[in-house]
């Protein structure tokens, strides 16, 4: 009896293993085919691309402020600048060597002396002032000299020459050093178009070198401007007329500078919002190189406090056109090393495929299971 029993609890205990094993089995099936799953990320057509957008600076008290606009505001300086700069120099060839020299009293007293004083090299070579000169004491200034006499053997480089007509006792305190003596005259100058035009230069310069002091000195860091958002207007105070024979070219203009402050990393980050936009459906943006980034000020209205802004970038982009020549019906079942064999035929460069869950090694049947990106 009790072998009997002991035979049909086997018996029960098989079959309840079997059905056990069976809807082990059938669960496993069934989350294998609803979690099975193949993500197919495809990398092609990789191309450089420029892009440029118009963004609009508006300021932050502006009643019509966009998502695309960037905030700004207009600081404001007015000062006046007068320079100098050399007068155009012209020279002629002549028969006596001639240069400038330095005259340089290093006495108490004032010393004059007059035309045709004789300065004397080491080497015994004779030259004379060209005119009457009055050289302030423990000063010096610089006139025009030439040679004693015609001749070649007269040009000589820079040297130091003693003044032979003063008392020796002076001579080492009064004394001349030239520049270099050489066949040519005394030079003539006169203002010209070029030497009006480099003394506008160097106001411009010297007006944003004090613009971007004053300016920078109370802004963020992430708001400070360089030239490129400085503008000028100049107006004409005084100058030296043209043609007119001087040695120095004289200038004094009252100069207005307003410069634009906006965060440039705002403005990077709006244009890039503006590309991924203006990206055809078929092209996915992969990267975005920042090194590449310029803009432009167009357009600026003060008294509106608004401004134009051209930005210019560069970005990787991938051409996604040949995702919709994919046929998922001939992915299924296909290993990693056959997609990419598959997807050869469309000139794509490079594809990453992820099966998941780990078990899985082949596309799954359902092609709503077949992600490509």
């Amino acid at each position: 009896m009790n072998a009997k029993y002991q035979s049909k609890q086997n018996v029960y205990g098989k079959i309840v293993a079997f059905f056990l094993i069976v809807v082990i089995a059938a669960i496993f099936v069934i989350f294998h085919f609803a979690l099975a799953k193949v993500t197919i990320n495809v990398y092609s057509q990789l191309s450089d691309t420029e892009y440029s957008a118009l963004i609009e600076m508006r300021s932050e008290n502006s009643q019509d402020i966009k998502d695309d606009n960037i905030l700004g505001k207009f600081l404001n300086k007015e000062i006046e600048l007068a320079v100098s700069v050399p007068s155009e120099t012209t020279y002629q060839t002549s028969t006596k060597a001639g240069g400038y020299v330095k005259l340089i009293n290093n006495y108490s007293q004032s010393q004059t002396l007059v035309a045709n004083t004789r300065l004397l090299t080491a080497d015994k070579k004779l030259y004379r002032l060209k005119e009457k000169v009055v050289v302030p004491a423990g000063q010096s200034l610089e006139t025009w000299a030439e040679a004693d006499s015609e001749g070649a053997e007269f040009e000589s480089p820079a040297t130091k020459m003693i003044i032979p007509g003063l008392w020796e006792g002076l001579q080492d305190k009064i004394y001349a050093e030239s520049q270099g003596m050489f066949l040519k005259s005394e030079p003539s100058f006169q203002v010209t178009e070029t030497t009006l035009a480099a003394a506008k230069e160097k106001i411009k310069t010297e007006a944003i070198a004090a613009a971007l002091g004053e300016f920078n000195a109370i802004l963020a860091d992430n708001l400070k401007l360089d030239e490129s958002r400085l503008f000028i207007s100049t107006e004409n105070i005084e100058s030296s007329a043209l043609g007119e024979i001087n040695k120095e070219t004289s200038l004094k203009q009252k100069v207005k500078i307003y410069g634009l402050v906006f965060d440039e990393k705002k403005l990077m980050d709006i244009s890039k919002d503006k590309l991924n936009k203006q990206l055809p459906s078929t092209s996915k943006l992969v990267e975005i190189l920042p090194e590449t980034f310029s803009y432009k000020i167009l357009e600026t209205d003060q008294e509106k406090e608004q401004a134009v802004i051209e930005t210019k970038l560069k970005a990787k982009v991938s051409s996604n056109q040949h995702l919709l020549e994919i046929d998922k019906d001939q992915l299924i079942g296909k290993t990693s090393e056959e997609i990419n064999q598959y997807l050869n035929q469309f000139n794509i460069n490079e594809a990453e495929v992820k099966f998941f869950p780990f078990w899985v090694k082949k596309v799954p049947k359902f092609k709503d299971h077949i992600i490509i990106e």
